[in-house]
């Protein structure tokens, strides 16, 4: 009797164990380039707004259980686009993003809770050189295949940052200091928690 209860209690030790790593297992994803759109909104004189975007991203994201618990970015700086070369390569100068000191800003959670269906992930941001810790509301838009049968997830995202705290504090009469950010981005699985 006392063998067959150590054996049991064995066996359950066992299978709680090989749950707990189930259930801790991830599906990693791959920021897909050519289906994410980095967009930004400024004022300029508070007579319009003038709209740009980054066209380099890469980074990752991973689901377990059917959740987002980590995103990770990485943006070319020098890839800013205004449509205007002039201005961008004043953008790109030591007034503004000092793309030649600094050629990335990055994003990296370290929180994430989810609200009313939307994730509130705070991480740190760093722009210029300088870091500061960010909240940003992000939606899943959705989770299935793609054209080619692969694994996809795609999410959107708007807030607003001063650029001033980040040590971009040149033409804030002219330009503006709050940056309003849209970011729809959708990643590709490269890795299955089954893997």
């Amino acid at each position: 009797m006392r063998s067959t209860m150590v054996k049991f209690f064995v066996v359950m030790l066992m299978l709680s164990s090989t749950c707990a790593t189930v259930l801790s297992a991830q599906d990693e994803y791959e920021i897909d380039h050519s289906h994410t759109s980095l967009v930004f909104a400024i004022s300029h004189f508070n007579l319009s707004y003038t709209y740009g975007r980054f066209n380099k991203c890469a980074g990752n994201f991973q689901i377990e259980g059917g959740l987002a618990n980590k995103f990770s970015f990485t943006i070319d700086a020098a890839s800013v686009d205004t449509n205007e070369a002039e201005r961008d390569k004043h953008l790109r100068s030591a007034d503004f993003f000092d793309v030649d000191q600094f050629p990335e800003i990055t994003f990296e959670s370290t929180q994430i809770e989810r609200v009313d269906g939307i994730y509130q992930v705070t991480g740190k941001m760093t722009m210029r050189g300088k870091s500061k810790q960010i909240t940003m509301p992000i939606r899943l838009v959705g989770i299935g295949k793609g054209p080619f049968g692969k694994e996809r997830a795609g999410f959107f995202t708007k807030f607003t940052l001063k650029r001033s705290e980040f040590g971009m504090d040149k033409m804030l009469s002219a330009v503006g200091d709050n940056i309003a950010v849209t970011f729809s981005f959708e990643g590709i699985k490269t890795k299955s928690a089954v893997d």
